[in-house]
């Protein structure tokens, strides 16, 4: 049997440190270690000259030396189309700059393991929206890899957990601050599914904005004692000063205090951290993440009555959960006791988990496609469009991907799960307000336009829409153009600035000959499938001429999507 049949990955695609997981010989998840024998891998790369990248702990360690070329924390950009930089001339985007991190990734796995990466799982937080997760996938492709799945973080790490389902569900959270991001997430699994429930999240809070606190009173108390003015100046000192407070706040994690002792500009500081003292700076950052807790509480109560009494479990994800801080503040809100368990690796291992599940979806699709061939030569040049199969999956199935991972069949048939997810970004079309006076004359940019949601946030998929009513802006109207907008921020807000714009305009046209009034109706339906597909029917009653779109929300074209993968594939990945 070939090493590509054999490798089966998952990859926690983190804001400030990255995983790969794969299932080893003898059917377990296991991490795989970098090049330089870590568990986990920074999420930093260094455009160290024009065609020569560096990813991980060489390239955090360039930030003092080069910051205009070193790119961090980029996995808070991944919503963000309009973001790009430019290095050495070459453009690249969120997607284009992580799949740099995941060829590094896939290259380590490929020498821990001696199997090839190339079918993989990532993981997003839960409350990324379809333009998140679209832009994950892409980084996966273009870092030349075949993207078999997207699951949410706090899925893969039930899996990794091993709650287990029960026939009526078990119901529980899963609370998990990572470096950079944060979500909540309330889960009901049962013995042949994983429904999401609920969902919300900042992805601008996370264990970086502890150390970004540590790291201003490390500064502010070095310049006290050194009495050196110019430390915003010294790009070598601030790395320093950064690297220490990522490590005061790991310390501090097992310890009660820890003394911080360096020099600058010949003089020496001394500083001693308190655990007491480090809580109290970040008690807001803290207090943030439970009031996002008790509003996905109080949304999910509302569309499930009775369901907080249902929680059975609070799970901890995420390295930063690791802080005695977060069980202490969640213990004092919440009637539920935190389990703490491996988080910092929980996610990929559980990726590599639910990868296995996929592959199994994709042994019997490939079979289906295939004319009923099951294994390894069914599998060489599947077709992977479509939808996988769902429901219990074939004793054949079974038994060629256990032959392939090691796992025995009723570990394969237990991670063969499906998964119910939420829409957790509301989506809608844009609207003008045609009742406030004078909009008329208004110059484009400040039109009274909006967001009308007309599936809303935390809506469980697929979903069908009921019939929704616009009217036509002026009398005799020409055409219709019709946009299809998507949430940006954790709350739905109607502000076009508050709502990205995922399509181009599809438009009704040819409609002068008909002069129909200002306010005529136009019959809208919107409805968004499971795999995050938006499909869009809009008639105008009086001429029968109807709009069809369906629409994938992507981040970026496919032709961009081949010209970032050259732009990648074009450079020299060192360690």
């Amino acid at each position: 049997m070939s090493d590509q049949q054999q490798g089966i990955f998952g990859i926690d695609l983190g804001t400030t440190y990255s995983v790969v997981a794969y299932i080893d010989e003898t059917g377990r998840p296991a991490v795989t270690r970098n090049s330089d024998g870590d568990d986990t891998t920074p999420s930093v790369v260094y455009f160290e000259t024009e065609d020569n990248v560096v990813v991980g702990k060489a390239a955090k360690a360039s930030a003092g030396v080069d910051p205009d070329n070193v790119v961090s924390l980029i996995k808070r950009q991944m919503h963000n189309k309009d973001y790009t930089r430019f290095f050495w001339e070459k453009e690249h985007s969120p997607s284009s700059i992580s799949a740099l991190i995941l060829a590094e990734l896939a290259r380590n796995a490929e020498e821990t393991t001696h199997r090839t990466v190339r079918q993989v799982v990532i993981t997003v937080p839960a409350y990324f929206g379809l333009l998140e997760k679209d832009a994950t996938k892409k980084a996966g492709e273009i870092a030349g890899l075949e993207v078999i799945g997207i699951v949410p973080e706090p899925v893969a790490a039930a899996l990794a957990y091993g709650v287990t389902g029960s026939a009526d569900g078990t119901t529980f959270m899963v609370y998990d601050l990572g470096g950079g991001t944060f979500d909540i997430t309330l889960i009901r699994m049962t013995d042949t599914s994983v429904e999401v429930l609920a969902v919300d999240g900042d992805h601008n809070l996370g264990g970086a904005d502890w150390d970004e606190r540590l790291f201003e009173y490390l500064k502010e108390q070095t310049v006290e004692q050194t009495g050196f003015e110019d430390i915003d100046e010294d790009e070598g000192a601030l790395q320093d000063l950064r690297r220490m407070a990522e490590e005061t706040k790991q310390a501090l994690s097992k310890a009660e205090s820890k003394t911080v002792a360096h020099r600058l500009a010949g003089k020496p500081a001394k500083i001693v951290v308190t655990r007491t003292q480090f809580q109290e700076m970040t008690a807001d950052l803290l207090e943030k993440a439970v009031e996002i807790t008790r509003r996905m509480l109080a949304d999910a109560e509302q569309r499930f009555p009775g369901i907080r009494g249902q929680i059975s479990e609070l799970l901890l994800v995420g390295g930063s959960s690791w802080m005695p801080a977060v069980a202490e503040r969640l213990r004092a809100e919440f009637p539920w006791e935190p389990k703490v368990a491996d988080p910092d690796l929980a996610v990929a291992k559980g990726a590599a988990l639910y990868a296995a599940g996929q592959t199994v979806k994709l042994v019997e699709a490939e079979a289906e496609a295939g004319g009923g061939r099951v294994g390894a030569e069914a599998s060489a040049n599947g077709n992977r469009r479509g939808t996988l199969p769902s429901g219990p999956p074939s004793e054949a199935a079974i038994a060629a991907v256990t032959e392939r991972t090691g796992m025995d069949a009723e570990q394969v048939a237990g991670v063969v799960r499906t998964v119910v997810n939420v829409l957790p970004k509301a989506v809608g079309i844009k609207l003008l307000d045609s009742d406030v006076p004078g909009w008329e004359k208004l110059p484009d940019d400040e039109m009274p336009f909006y967001v009308e949601h007309l599936v809303p946030a935390q809506t469980q998929l697929p979903y069908d829409a009921e019939k929704f009513t616009a009217g036509t802006t002026v009398a005799g109207q020409q055409s219709i153009a019709i946009e299809i907008w998507e949430q940006a921020g954790s709350v739905p807000d109607q502000a076009l600035d508050s709502n990205h714009r995922v399509d181009d305009a599809g438009l009704i046209e040819g409609l002068g000959l008909f002069r129909l009034p200002a306010g005529s109706p136009i019959d809208i339906t919107l409805k968004v499938d499971a795999e995050g597909t938006v499909n869009l029917l809009a008639v105008e009653p009086t001429s029968g001429k109807e709009l069809t779109m369906s629409v994938k929300i992507a981040i970026m074209s496919d032709e961009k999507v081949a010209e970032y993968k050259a732009t990648v594939s074009a450079l020299t990945k060192n360690r």
